[in-house]
């Protein structure tokens, strides 16, 4: 018989026996409830009721006889009407009380007492309180005596149901008891049975499965015990037979396998010593186990099982490390070389460790990091490199040092006029001079372009750090020979005295390097070589510039921007030929701030270009009202060159306006072709094209400005007010008479800026010149003023502007 029938039929049994056992207990719980309801409804309720009916009858008589108290002497002993009404309803609510107590099912002898209840009860109810005194409290008092005879029964009845209930409870608890424990002793004996039944075959099975994969179990398997131990004793047997087969296929594949390995083994060898890297392997306890040939080059024939400690002398290189965890380290070998070393954890506390030379990669390691810290050219530091040694000597706020940072003046003008190659050599030269004069305690770095850095320490005196400076400038006095030409370089030069322990906190080279560039700035501003040192009024300087910067901004922005008009007045015609649109700030806290300020402000942040463009639109929107004979002539800066949208501002302002193209007069002066004349020119030949005029500002001030004549047939040409203020001079008339007969040479128109005397306009009339400009006309006037100021000139030709022509000017 298999488990699982003799599991199914015990627990068909156990289900029966746990079913009898139940309804057994059902029919006893259902009996002692029956039991309890009895003694509750056939006593614990009509005694209830008869001491509630006891109650009011002794409550009914106490008021009574509260109530004859109360009563004076002489009147009747019969009961008044409110009596009455008091006597007939405590009989009524004695009667209710007595209702269940009439219809229970009690004992014969409290039967026969409560039923002679009835009577009296309906003598006095019928009475309806007609009755004496005397008769009332006598018949209540026999009332209240059958009322506690009863309740005296009633209780002794109570007694006897509890005292049967009790005795039947106890005796179904003894037999709920004999039951259970029947089926406890039918359980064991059923798991005795099973484990009798299984328990043996199961060892057998546990003997057989430890035994059957090992060469000592031989013995047949037989089938025994129930049906499924039995099928797992012929699947063990089955299992017997597969694992004898196995073992004897394993037995050939380890034979082939042993071959492998060592073939692998030979290869492994063979990788190991052709590797690149030296490598070893080492125990728990620090000894080798596998090495390779590099190593044994580098480190030295050792036999297997050697400690490390013989050919590993560096203790960091056999710590110990968790497993699978790695570690680098670089150490140098007695013969020079550096070694890059790679270390592994093993189980069991082993190390992986290899060894790479990398002798030449450090060497170019340091080279790139070398290249990375230093110029290319002059192989001094670089700015980075320079402003770290700077954060250095802050951070150890031990020495005093000056911080100078150099330019060498006209070096563009050098580069241009020589060449490349002669700056380049200039500057390795001037890197070379440098370091002789500053001595081996300071650095020398080539910050960018044509500017050197110097720092140098212990210098603790503001005195001292002036005369090093001094010193600096005095050595670029002598010229340098460089390819036989003797080339003249100054210095400007700009410091900072550096006191470290009196240094606000924040303070970095930046900051440092930032304030010898305002010293620098000043410096350079100055004629001749020199240098000046750093005043905290500089950084406020350079404040006031960001401030303005700001400020102009934010007059963008709210349209603080105006132009102002100069004319330009044709002397031979009498009139006034156009106007010259000059740009004002006018401030709401500063007032009118001059061009000279703001204008290269901008030019330097980059909003020339946005203030451009605003001039453009604007002078060309107000000139669209003016007659159309007169021009416009609008200043470009240089900068606006640059703009890649520089000729569609023009069309946009010109389109936007409406009027003539040839009405627009560009004004550009010669600085204009000191970088990317090609680019100028392209753009110039584009503004012809449109039809504009081109006039060259400020003329004879620059170096070029023959050359640029050549290149591009300017329409006009400003004779610059340098001249004009001092024609007593006789140079300056010189030079005047040769630009009007250039510009006669040269079919160019030519105009006189500057004017402010009578004589001056005179002279320049004389001399041929007919276009004028200047505040004996007019000074500049905003744009609303224009008609008075044209009516007021054309009123003076009578008077202060006329001209002197003599027969023979008037015959030529």
């Amino acid at each position: 018989m298999s488990i699982t029938l003799r599991l199914i039929i015990g627990g068909i049994v156990f289900a029966l026996i746990a079913g009898a056992f139940g309804t057994f207990s059902l029919y006893n719980q259902s009996h002692a409830l029956s039991l309890a309801m009895g003694i509750h409804d056939d006593a614990v309720v009509p005694l209830d009721r008869l001491t509630v009916a006891q109650s009011r009858v002794e409550r009914l008589r106490d008021r009574l006889e509260m109530s004859f108290a109360s009563r004076e002497s002489g009147q009747r002993p019969v009961l008044s009407d409110q009596e009455k009404t008091l006597f007939t309803q405590g009989i009524q609510d004695i009667k209710s009380e007595l209702v269940d107590v009439f219809d229970s099912e009690l004992s014969e002898k409290a039967i026969f007492v409560i039923s002679g209840l009835r009577y009296p009860l309906s003598r006095l109810s019928a009475s309806e309180g007609n009755l004496s005194q005397h008769a009332v409290l006598t018949q209540l008092g026999e009332l209240l005596g059958s009322l506690s005879e009863a309740s005296q029964i009633v209780r002794n009845d109570l007694q006897t149901y509890r005292n049967s209930a009790d005795a039947q409870i106890k005796g179904s608890m003894w037999l709920s008891l004999i039951g259970l424990g029947s089926i406890i002793l039918a359980l064991l004996a059923f798991a005795y049975f099973m484990a009798r039944a299984v328990a043996g075959p199961l060892r057998y099975v546990t003997s057989v499965a430890r035994t059957v994969a090992t060469p000592q179990h031989s013995d047949p398997i037989v089938p025994r015990g129930p049906k499924e131990i039995a099928t797992m004793l012929v699947a063990i047997a089955q299992m017997q037979s597969r694992c004898a087969s196995l073992a004897e296929t394993m037995s050939h594949r380890t034979t082939a396998l042993s071959g492998q390995l060592a073939e692998q083994q030979d290869q492994l060898s063979a990788a190991l010593n052709n590797m690149t890297q030296a490598l070893c392997m080492l125990d728990g306890d620090k000894k080798l186990l596998v090495c390779n040939e590099v190593f044994k080059y580098y480190f030295g024939e050792h036999a297997l099982g050697t400690s490390a400690r013989v050919f590993l002398r560096d203790p960091r290189l056999t710590s110990p490390l968790p497993r699978n965890e790695t570690s680098v380290i670089l150490m140098e070998t007695e013969r020079g070389e550096i070694m890059e070393v790679k270390r592994r954890g093993m189980t069991g506390r082993g190390l992986l460790i290899t060894f790479e030379d990398i002798t030449e990669r450090q060497k170019i390691a340091e080279k790139l990091e070398h290249v990375a810290g230093h110029d290319g050219l002059t192989d001094l530091p670089n700015r980075h490199s320079f402003a770290a040694d700077v954060d250095e000597l802050l951070a150890r706020r031990r020495d005093d040092f000056v911080l100078l940072v150099l330019d060498i003046r006209n070096f563009k003008s050098i580069n241009d006029t020589f060449g490349h190659p002669i700056g380049d050599a200039l500057l390795v030269q001037s890197g070379e001079r440098l370091m002789r004069e500053v001595g081996p305690k300071a650095t020398v770095a080539r910050l960018g372009g044509d500017e050197f850095g110097v720092v140098a320490p212990g210098i603790r005196l503001p005195e001292v750090a002036e005369e090093f400076a001094q010193s600096i400038v005095a050595a670029f006095a002598e010229p340098f020979d460089i390819e036989g030409r003797r080339i003249n370089a100054g210095l400007s030069v700009g410091l900072v005295h550096v006191r470290p322990s009196e240094i606000e906190a924040g303070t970095n080279a930046d900051i440092l390097l930032q304030n010898c560039d305002l010293a620098l700035y000043q410096a350079k501003e100055a004629p001749r070589s020199g240098f000046r040192m750093f005043q905290p009024a500089m950084r406020e300087r350079l404040r006031d510039r960001r401030e303005m910067e700001l400020d102009l901004k934010v007059a963008l922005e709210n349209d603080q921007l105006e132009l102002f008009y100069q004319p330009f007045v044709d002397a031979g015609r009498n009139t006034v030929s156009g106007f010259e649109a000059l740009l004002r700030w006018r401030h709401p806290v500063k007032g009118m701030i001059s061009p000279a300020v703001f204008v290269p402000l901008a030019e330097e942040t980059g909003l020339i270009e946005q203030i451009g463009t605003w001039c453009l639109q604007t002078a060309c929107r107000q000139a669209a009202e003016w007659p159309s004979g007169m021009t416009i002539s609008v200043n470009l800066s240089p900068v606006q060159f640059r703009s890649p949208t520089l000729l569609s501002d023009i069309d946009s302002a010109l389109a936007q306006s409406g009027i003539e193209p040839k009405r627009l007069q560009i004004e550009v002066t010669e600085s204009l072709f000191l970088d990317e004349s090609d680019n100028i020119l392209a753009i110039l030949q584009a503004f012809r094209k449109r039809g504009l005029t081109i006039s060259m500002d400020d003329f004879g001030t620059g170096y070029s400005s023959l050359g640029y004549l050549s290149r591009f047939p300017f329409d006009k040409i400003k004779i610059d007010q340098s001249f004009v203020r001092d024609l007593s001079r006789p140079e300056n008339i010189a030079i005047v008479r040769s630009v009007i007969s250039l510009s006669r040479a040269l079919k160019m128109n030519v105009m006189a800026e500057g004017i402010e005397t009578h004589e001056q306009m005179q002279i320049l009339y004389d001399e041929g010149c007919r276009e004028m400009q200047g505040y004996f006309f007019s000074k500049p006037r905003p744009g609303a003023e224009l008609a008075q100021m044209t009516a007021e000139i054309g009123q003076r030709w009578s008077t202060d502007l006329k001209l002197t022509r003599s027969a023979q000017r008037e015959a030529a």
